[in-house]
């Protein structure tokens, strides 16, 4: 077996399966090592092991190529046998599972009643995209549909006012707020940000400047003030009790005081339950538009729209992925 990617989720696919080789697009990679394993250039790997089983472990965001692009590359190059590591998911599960938003199917036959619960709280587009996101958590990438529009800021759902008090949980960067200031055309009212992470506070700070409409802060959100190790990644960084940091957490409750947010977006790593229930005073006051991400465990599916639909009674509830393969799955609710 070859497996092609050599990153955090190839090596983990390695350990499980030891492979005879990585193959990668990332050229200053070819030659070397990762893990003891050497990794070589695709045709290479394809010319050295032409009867091998190669899998497709790269995951990340893209909004043109996705799983069946991969394999139809390899495929093309004459590999003679492609399969995605969700594959590997029945025979090495112990080691694979849970990934994101996998898990055992079992897992799934588990909670079936919570998953036709919150099925139906979606609009009838949400339920659509509902079913591609359980075909997908089953194993089958095709039918997949990536969402062209700007993520967390679907013009058909809702337009941003001038008078906005946008909080941003998983400021990551200032990516977010600098797409919300361009399509308010930099007129809103106020905007608080979160971000933990050391390295992206630093890059936020940066970006939104001396503005005094944005605040910025260095907590996560939780359910309650408490200190937490925190396992910095930049783009994944997330709560983690083996962490290589301590950060401090914050429940929007307490943090945002007498503010009245009119949208709230949380992109935080796994944590989005522990956060929403950290706002549910605000929220319940507020009643703002939200924008909670459902790709970073596999119940989080079905179980955060049943939160949501509990905090925000008579909400609509829809879903929009912006990336391939099940990557920023974002659910929205929207108070009517």
């Amino acid at each position: 077996m070859v497996v092609f990617g050599a990153g955090n989720l190839g090596r983990r696919v390695a350990r499980a399966i030891q492979p005879v080789s990585f193959c990668d697009n990332n050229p200053s990679l070819w030659g070397t090592t990762v893990d003891g394993i050497p990794v070589s250039s695709l045709s290479a790997a394809i010319e050295r092991y032409p009867h091998a089983t190669f899998i497709v472990a790269i995951w990340h965001p893209s909004r043109t190529e996705t799983m069946t692009h991969r394999i139809a590359r390899l495929t093309s190059l004459g590999a003679s046998r492609v399969i995605p590591f969700t594959a590997l998911f029945t025979e090495y599960p112990n080691q694979l599972l849970p990934h994101f938003l996998w898990e055992r199917p079992a897992y799934y036959a588990a909670h079936r009643q919570d998953i036709a619960r919150a099925r139906a709280l979606f609009d009838p587009p949400g339920q659509q995209e509902f079913d591609r996101q359980m075909r997908l958590r089953m194993g089958h990438h095709s039918g997949q549909v990536i969402d062209p529009g700007v993520q967390y800021f679907p013009h058909d759902l809702f337009r941003l006012r001038d008078d906005e008090v946008f909080i941003d949980c998983g400021a990551y960067d200032g990516d977010t707020i600098a797409d919300f200031r361009r399509i308010t055309s930099d007129r809103f009212a106020q905007i608080v940000a979160f971000e933990p992470d050391p390295q992206n506070f630093a890059a936020l700070r940066s970006a939104v400047k001396d503005d005094p409409r944005i605040s910025i802060q260095p907590f996560a959100t939780a359910a309650r003030p408490q200190t937490l190790r925190f396992s910095t990644d930049t783009t994944g960084s997330h709560i983690s009790a083996a962490g290589d940091c301590v950060i401090q957490a914050v429940a929007l409750d307490d943090a945002l005081g007498d503010l009245s947010p009119t949208y709230i977006k949380f992109d935080i790593e796994g944590s989005e339950p522990d956060a929403l229930e950290g706002a549910r005073k605000i929220i319940s006051r507020c009643r703002p538009k939200l924008a909670v991400c459902v790709y970073h465990a596999p119940e989080h599916l079905w179980s955060l729209p049943i939160q949501l639909s509990q905090m925000v009674p008579g909400s609509q509830l829809t879903l929009r992925t912006y990336n391939a393969d099940g990557l920023d799955c974002v659910c929205y609710c929207l108070p009517r």
